[in-house]
């Protein structure tokens, strides 16, 4: 009885560790791949423009915040830089590049294109578009 109970507890703690792994993003959603920046604008917290970028390529990513130039072909002088392993996690409001000391960021709108056929999506309260 005592090894039934156990092996029920075990399987149960196993599932909801994998349901709750994050995911590879452009997986989970491929329109998410590609390059994505905000427009350039003056931004009051740094008292400088700035322009951030999101870039996902299959399951690596970048995630470049409030940058000040553009060096071709990614932008540079950013606040904040973080690379590697693109996820999303399990409720899909959340994403994180980088190691797990990196931080996520909310997801506020997936990619989704206009009428105009421009792709765009909402992450952290900032517009991105595609480029």
């Amino acid at each position: 009885m005592k090894k039934s109970i156990f092996f029920i507890l075990s399987t149960l703690v196993c599932c909801l560790f994998v349901l709750s792994c994050d995911k590879p993003l452009s997986k989970y959603n491929p329109d998410f791949e590609g390059t994505w920046r905000t427009a350039t604008a003056y931004n009051d917290l740094y008292n400088e423009t700035t322009t951030s970028e999101i870039v996902i390529d299959k399951k690596d990513g970048i995630y470049n915040y409030a940058c000040t130039e553009i060096c071709a072909p990614r932008l540079c002088n950013c606040i904040s830089k973080q690379s590697g392993k693109a996820v999303i996690n399990s409720t899909h409001t959340q994403m994180k590049v980088g190691s797990a000391n990196s931080y996520p960021v909310t997801i506020n709108t997936e990619p989704y294109q206009d009428a105009s056929g421009i792709w765009h999506m909402k992450v952290n309260d900032e517009e991105y578009t595609k480029q």
